[in-house]
């Protein structure tokens, strides 16, 4: 998997953005990371979603509504 991108959550874990393959088709992938203890590394966790990269166009237009969403 190639990252993309990173957004720090806390201190101690992260949300990461990368795409790949798996068997053969593209995917994307957003998943948590967390810290290693005493270490500057992190390991992905099982918390994440893997998408087909066919799907990406929709993908990106449902987060486009996060900028009309209320959160109050």
């Amino acid at each position: 998997m190639k990252e993309i991108g990173t957004v720090d959550i806390t201190d101690n874990s992260r949300l990461v953005l990368s795409v790949g393959e798996f068997r053969g088709k593209p995917r994307v992938d957003i998943r948590t990371y967390i810290k290693l203890k005493d270490k500057d590394e992190y390991v992905p966790t099982k918390k994440g979603i893997n998408f087909s990269a066919d799907w990406i166009d929709s993908f990106i237009e449902m987060v486009k509504k996060l900028d009309d969403a209320e959160f109050k």
